[in-house]
């Protein structure tokens, strides 16, 4: 048993390093998921404009708002991955990507 928990905290101790990246691929992996939800709010709040006007619009948050969305997700998410102790790492991140995979799966993009 001891071996494994040496493994493990060793693992994690190797993911430690990359936790931007890692924080960064989940963030993103939902916006991929919950984005066409969000653009759907958002064709609903302006749908009632003009076509130049709602075009800007949603131009601009897909460039921007996305990445805004991007930019502040990801510090929260390695945030709270920084605080998990090194025997749970490994397993948190493995668990937080098959939920992602779960989530993928109910909106049927799997």
């Amino acid at each position: 048993m001891e071996y494994l928990i040496d493994a493990v905290s060793t693992v994690s101790g190797w993911m430690r390093p990359y936790l931007s990246e890692i924080g960064l691929s989940m963030a993103a992996t939902l916006l991929v998921i919950f984005g066409e939800d969000i653009a759907n709010f958002l064709k609903k709040q302006i749908g009632a404009l003009k076509f130049f006007l709602k075009l800007t619009l949603f131009v601009l948050f897909c460039a921007f708002g996305f990445a805004f969305l991007t930019s502040f997700i990801t510090p929260l998410i390695v945030q709270q991955l920084a605080k998990v102790p090194n025997l749970w790492l490994a397993p948190m991140v493995v668990l937080i990507f098959y939920g992602i995979g779960f989530l993928a799966q109910k909106k049927k993009m799997l």
